[in-house]
């Protein structure tokens, strides 16, 4: 038994070399075809460029205006002089060697004698167009123009840090050698390198855009979210995933920027070490990171800079009683509901009678044709992102089933698969109806949602805007500037004093950037990124309809299956 197992430990390690050979059969016979061309012309044992033979065969300039075409097919097969075989062979070895597992027998083959010929023809063009005259009149022998440029190709399957440190080495080689040595094979090195970076470019791994919506979803309900992380699942964000599966940063591309929006969403170990993945992933991918609309916390641990962009306003739910002066608006908003005969009801709008759905939709066209700006997107949904089945709308609704307005509420998960809050979108309203009717919808959906259970409920983030006591500073007081300059047409302080009304807590919201330079162009992608408002069901993130879960206690789910919540005003 125990020679038995010798002799399979002594063969186990024969087998596996005759397995790296059988894969690359290109490689080993290149090899090969080197080490037997060199013992039989003698180019092993001496300098055979002083042959006239040997000056035949190799490539140059002089040979290529002499009408030798053939040279650059026959010089590869040569080695200038004895010591130069192991580089030739070490190089052409390795080069080609890495990269025939990886691109096939014949694509290796033809990348190397493409870049071969190809280098030579290039190199020896330049010389005798700009080229000294000892250049113009220079042979040389040798495969390591394709196996450089092989070898530069091959690094865009390297991981970050190696791609850097092996395109580092040969554009470094390459160069330094031209300037100190300057012979026809420097000439041809770096050219060959330049060539072979630029295919590696176009033959490289590609990081698609990844859009699979259902499993940043999965993330959400199993690790939960904060109240803009929905707005990751919409459609013309990308995804960064851990590579270990734990969670996902959601981002959107624009002019060079990686855009990600919200914090993090995953584990604690995925949320501590999400920021630097997601800089190394945006410096491989020549990006440009900046983090929109995160925490403090998050903003924090990103490190740079960061500015305040707005604050996102937060009701309470348990103990939420509309009783004081502070809820005035409110309380009066619910009687005069009460009084008119208005009723409220939270639904699933995918599910709703077409009739309502078409008065939605009705509502929402005409506010947006009153309105002095186009319809944004980002953070900022539409009645499409209402129709997910997900999402809530609550409707206010007269004895005729006429809709006065409707608010969309996206959920907030907390993890294990339970909805701790909601977060508030849309809010529309036709000209000639119940007038307080968003203030009677907020304080009904608040009641609703804590009936059921809900902690929280987010009115969404006010933009620029700032409490008092936070941190100040020139660019700061800028942007409120800004904001002012801007009131006219988007209303930002108005928003905020409506928002006002209900005495919510307000957290700051941040952007976070490396340096004032970036700060231009990713002012310029964050418009972008609002002004570009993708279709709901774009390929690849479209809206799968989820299970219906069973209703909340207190919940009735009539005949037509629309979800509804009827409050006795």
């Amino acid at each position: 038994m125990p020679a038995k197992e010798a002799t399979a430990r002594e063969s186990f390690p024969a087998s596996r070399r005759f397995t790296a050979v059988r894969r690359r059969p290109f490689t080993a016979l290149g090899l090969l075809l080197i080490v037997v061309v060199g013992l039989g012309t003698g180019a092993l044992t001496g300098d055979i460029l002083g042959h006239a033979w040997a000056r035949d065969l190799a490539y140059g300039p002089s040979a290529l205006e002499g009408g030798r075409w053939w040279s650059v097919l026959t010089g590869p097969l040569l080695a200038i002089a004895p010591w130069c075989y192991l580089p030739v062979l070490l190089s052409f070895g390795v080069a080609v060697g890495y990269a025939e597992p990886r691109l096939g027998t014949l694509r290796t083959a033809l990348l190397w004698l493409g870049t071969q010929v190809g280098s030579v023809l290039v190199a020896s063009a330049l010389i005798l167009a700009v080229g000294p005259e000892s250049l113009r009149q220079a042979l040389d022998v040798g495969p390591s123009g394709g196996a450089l440029a092989v070898g530069a190709a091959m690094t865009a399957f390297l991981g970050t840090a190696m791609r850097r440190v092996a395109r580092g080495a040969l554009v470094g080689y390459a160069v330094v050698a031209l300037l100190a040595v300057g012979h026809l094979a420097d000439v041809v090195h770096l050219v060959a390198v330049a060539g072979g970076l630029l295919i590696g470019s176009a033959i490289g791994p590609r990081r698609s855009p990844v859009v699979n919506r259902d499993r940043a979803v999965g993330h959400l309900q199993r690790e939960g979210g904060g109240s803009i992380s929905w707005m990751t699942t919409w459609p013309g964000v990308r995804y960064f995933y851990d590579p270990r599966g734990e969670g996902y940063i959601a981002y959107r591309r624009h002019l060079g920027i990686a855009l990600a929006l919200g914090d993090p969403i995953g584990t604690a170990g995925w949320r501590d070490r999400a920021p630097a993945t997601f800089a190394a992933f945006c410096a491989d991918e020549h990006l440009i990171p900046s983090h929109f609309a995160v925490s403090g916390r998050v903003a924090r641990a990103i490190g740079g800079r960061s500015l305040q962009i707005g604050e996102d306003t937060l009701l309470d739910l348990p103990g939420l009683e509309f009783r004081g002066k502070r809820w005035q608006d409110v309380r009066t908003a619910r009687n005069r509901a009460a009084r008119d005969g208005i009723r409220f009801e939270l639904v699933v709008l995918a599910d709703a009678d077409p009739r309502v759905v078409a008065q939605v939709r009705a509502i929402s066209e005409g506010w947006l044709r009153r309105q002095r700006t186009p319809e944004l997107g980002f953070t900022l949904g539409g009645v499409d992102h209402a129709m997910d089945p997900r999402v809530r709308v609550a409707l206010a609704l007269d004895a005729d089933d006429r809709v006065h307005g409707f608010l969309s509420w996206l959920p907030v998960h907390g993890g294990g698969g339970r909805v701790d809050g909601w977060t508030l979108d849309l809010m529309r309203r036709p000209d000639d109806g119940f007038r307080p009717v968003i203030e009677f919808l907020i304080a009904e959906s608040c009641l609703a949602f804590r009936e059921e259970g809900a902690r929280v409920v987010s009115l969404s983030a006010a933009p620029l805007a700032r409490s008092a006591g936070e941190p100040d500073g020139w660019l700061q007081r800028g942007l409120e500037r800004s904001a002012r300059v801007l009131e006219p047409l988007y209303g930002f302080a108005s928003l905020h004093a409506f928002k006002a009304k209900f005495s919510p807590r307000c957290e700051p919201l941040h952007l976070t950037y490396r340096s004032f330079a970036d700060l231009p162009r990713i002012g310029a992608a964050v418009l972008v990124a609002y002004l570009v408002t993708p279709a709901t069901r774009d390929v690849g993130t479209h809206l799968t309809r989820p299970a219906r879960p069973a209703p909340p206690a207190g919940v009735t789910v009539p005949d037509r299956t629309t979800e509804q919540v009827k409050v006795a005003a």
